[in-house]
């Protein structure tokens, strides 16, 4: 290194507040840039990602949302047509029934709208949206006839093949 030079050596010293460096308060200006740059390339936070406990008997299926919904399908039990629910996480972690959509009318189907909802007709298919029922979980009960599937994450799981007959629950975790 050259007497006067920058090289290495000096800049250690600079760095350090150094009194050889000739400018002790351009360290802590090159200190202050460096940390505002790397702050603002920083990686986002990570959103919180809900994910889905499915149980019933001793087995229990974890299933992470890839947004903040999912759908249950199953087979009517009087009318042997499928029904499909979309639900919602709301922020605080309960679910949220949003949408129903059936394709026939009888017994046990709705008659009617309640305040909020809207009721469509298209392609065969019965449809209520604007729903907001609000569950701490979901309780079903499994049965060979109903045929029940989860769509979530990207994933169809059926039901009744990995639980069987019976009831099982459905809660989020965050």
């Amino acid at each position: 290194m050259t007497r006067g030079g920058f090289g290495i050596k000096t800049w250690c010293h600079y760095r350090a507040g150094s009194r050889r460096s000739g400018f002790p308060a351009a360290g802590t200006i090159l200190l202050a840039l460096w940390v505002a740059v790397s702050a603002a390339h920083a990686a986002p936070p990570k959103a919180e990602v809900a994910v889905l406990r499915v149980s019933g008997g001793k087995i229990t299926r974890l299933v992470p949302l890839a947004g903040n919904s999912f759908t249950l399908s199953w087979r009517h039990s009087v009318e042997l047509t499928e029904w499909r629910e979309t639900f919602v996480v709301e922020p605080d972690g309960r679910i949220s029934l949003a949408l129903s959509e059936y394709s026939s009318a009888g017994a046990g189907l709705p008659d009617r709208l309640q305040e909020g909802e809207r009721f469509q007709f298209a392609g065969g298919r019965m449809r209520i949206s604007g729903q907001h029922v609000v569950l701490e979980e979901l309780r079903i009960l499994l049965s060979n006839v109903s045929g029940h599937v989860l769509w979530a994450g990207g994933e169809r799981i059926d039901l009744n093949a990995l639980f069987g007959e019976g009831p099982i629950t459905i809660r989020v975790e965050k």
